[in-house]
């Protein structure tokens, strides 16, 4: 009986050696997979020989979910960098394109206008420079409305993915929940949910949690998104000209306060409209400044001036007048029917990019702000990657496949499997001995 037993425990050794060897390859082959975690193959003594008790997955959750809000958070400061750096190259400054060289341009025209107010060439170049200045304007209104539109795309695009994603853990709980507990299989299907997770949690941030059963769900703001056999869906609304993220379920908003999602809005509904509004300041004092410097003199034919400019926002502004003769630059009624060369209205026109809350200081201050606040999302992105780096670097050393040590453990594995292998050959060689080479009862 002993020697038939021996047969039992070799052969359970080779069994579990033959799984762990699996396990081992099944790590090497999947050292790319993303979301992957190793596992480890548990082995006990069992009444005869060796059992597999289970096949470990080497998974933190605690570090799975601080990397799941740390994602979240790290999604949305990213797109709010980005967002900032396209509003900054629509506002290239300092530049010899910029704004900033074209309020110049049109001071140093009125400047020219007043050394000689009977120069021609000079009242033409300040109505070109005043048509490029507006065309300058015109298009950093539209290069900010065409930013704006991208991200509602993206944000779109984001949300359909958001569906996918918790489409999937609400599938994949519902596969783990149907699953033996300590096999590759289940294994397989928790990485599959994890990283499904992570995905979700980049894109719209929300609350995970995994209950006895091991069923994960997701809630945004405490309304449920994923259940442990269900899911919702979210849409993007766009009404009275704001964006929003609503349940399909019953059109409420729903609340989403990180990811890129979060960041999306945030830039559609503050950031790119308070910046635009700057601009449209910016615009507005150019108009104003301008068109009340030509109220207050006379053009050459000695009429009084007309507005230079005409609309107030950065979209709408344009210029008014076609002919140098009506630029404003005297200052001097006409006398006698005659028109006055005084050219003292253009050397103050040529002031105007001097005047407090002019259009050059709201510029200049618009320009330092959006600076700052493109340095500032830089270097908070930066921070928190540099600590999200940190936690992938903790998860990573526990769950991540180090080709080095599957390659140990699978020459361990083998050698255990050969091992086995040389106790069944000698109990082989024992029990031909045994039965054939002794005795001569049977023959």
């Amino acid at each position: 009986m002993a020697t038939f037993s021996g047969i039992s425990t070799a052969l359970s050794s080779l069994q579990a050696q033959r799984v762990a060897m699996d396990v081992a390859g099944q790590n090497i082959a999947n050292v790319s997979t993303p979301g992957y975690s190793r596992q480890r193959v548990d082995m006990t003594a069992g009444a005869i020989g060796v059992d597999v008790s289970s096949i470990q997955r080497l998974h933190s959750g605690i570090l799975g979910d601080r990397a799941r809000t740390e994602g979240a958070r790290l999604g949305d400061l990213t797109v709010t960098s980005t967002v900032l750096n396209q509003i900054e190259q629509v506002l290239p400054e300092p530049s010899t394109s910029g704004l900033q060289a074209k309020l110049d341009a049109l001071w140093t025209g009125f400047a020219d206008i007043a050394r000689d107010t009977s120069n021609a060439a000079a009242r033409i170049q300040v109505i070109a420079q005043a048509n490029v200045l507006t065309d300058t304007l015109n298009d950093a209104a539209q290069q900010l409305t065409n930013i704006s539109a991208s991200h509602t795309k993206n944000l779109t695009n984001l949300v359909t993915s958001a569906n996918s994603y918790a489409k999937q853990i609400a599938e994949l709980n519902i596969s783990i929940s149907q699953t033996p507990e300590g096999t590759t299989a289940i294994n397989a299907l928790m990485d599959q949910r994890s990283y499904a997770a992570s995905q979700l949690a980049e894109a719209v941030g929300g609350t995970y949690l995994i209950d006895s059963s091991n069923n994960m769900s997701v809630s945004l703001g405490g309304a449920t998104f994923v259940g442990p056999a269900n899911h919702s869906t979210l849409q993007v609304a766009t009404a009275g000209g704001t964006t929003s993220v609503q349940w399909s379920r019953n059109d409420s908003a729903a609340a989403i306060s990180s990811g890129n999602a979060n960041g999306y809005l945030t830039a559609i509904a503050t950031t790119i409209p308070a910046w635009t509004t700057s601009l449209n300041a910016v615009a507005s004092a150019l108009a104003t400044t301008v068109n009340n410097a030509q109220a207050a003199g006379f053009d050459s034919a000695g009429t009084a001036g007309t507005d230079l400019f005409t609309g107030t926002t950065a979209a709408t502004i344009s210029v008014a007048l076609t002919a140098g003769s009506k630029i404003a630059a005297s200052s001097v009624a006409p006398a006698g029917g005659v028109a006055s060369l005084n050219g003292s209205n253009a050397d103050a026109m040529s002031a105007l990019g001097r005047t407090a809350n002019g259009a050059d200081e709201l510029y200049q201050d618009l320009v330092v702000s959006l600076g700052f606040a493109a340095q500032g999302a830089q270097q908070t992105s930066e921070t928190v990657q540099a600590f999200m780096a940190s936690i992938t670097s903790q998860i990573d050393s526990q769950s991540a496949v180090n080709i080095d040590e599957e390659m140990a453990n699978l020459l361990t594995y083998q050698r255990g499997y050969e091992a086995a292998a040389r106790v069944l050959t000698a109990i082989d060689d024992a029990l031909d001995t045994l039965i054939n080479r002794t005795g001569l009862v049977g023959r």
